[in-house]
């Protein structure tokens, strides 16, 4: 049940611009062509002069976390999150409420990555339900899933994904260029009244 955030969105609003969706059996979202290259280009200058390194190892990328108020594409995700739920109607019937809770801007320099499989629901962040990555840059990489499914870096590209193991996912370098991306996540946020 999503809560934070109710459907404004008519039916037809994405089928009326040229935003093209994939879906498949494995709720894997990709939504192409979402924002601008210029768009893409703009969010870069705009959020990669000001990204910062943390002196965590495994976290190899500059990154800045984005007030998801101030984001300037936020109706283009809750449009992707209206496709989403309609093309897998069964995650409207959780009993807690979700809604969309962050999103941070990530820069890799070229030859780097986030290269260890893992899955966005962990101890750390056990109320994450869906995971999504716009992708900023054009690359012959992008996300790898366990399963050896990828998919590729494409600026605009949107892909939503379940943030649980069965999407255990990892980077993939680009030798030649660096690589940028915006993530978010839905999570829980309060329970419903249905709640065990």
């Amino acid at each position: 049940m999503c809560y934070a955030y109710k459907s404004k969105i008519k039916r037809n609003d994405l089928s009326r611009k040229k935003m093209v969706t994939t879906s498949n059996k494995n709720y894997i979202n990709i939504f192409d062509s979402v924002i601008t290259e210029k768009d893409c280009k703009d969010l870069i200058k705009k959020y990669k002069k000001i990204s910062k390194k943390e002196k965590i190892k495994f976290l190899n990328y500059s990154y800045v976390d984005i007030d998801i108020n101030q984001f300037p594409h936020n109706k283009k995700i809750f449009e992707c999150i209206e496709k989403y739920k309609e093309d897998h109607p069964e995650i409207n019937l959780t009993h807690s409420y979700w809604g969309l809770t962050n999103l941070r801007f990530k820069f890799w320099k070229k030859g780097e990555c986030f290269n260890d499989f893992h899955s966005e629901h962990c101890f750390t962040f056990p109320n994450r339900i869906l995971s999504f990555q716009i992708y900023l840059t054009n690359h012959n990489c992008g996300t790898e899933f366990y399963d050896k499914n990828v998919i590729k870096s494409k600026a605009g590209r949107f892909c939503l994904f379940p943030a649980y193991f069965t999407h255990t996912h990892k980077g993939q370098a680009d030798l030649k260029k660096d690589r940028c991306i915006i993530t978010g996540y839905f999570e829980f946020i309060k329970p419903g009244e249905k709640e065990l």
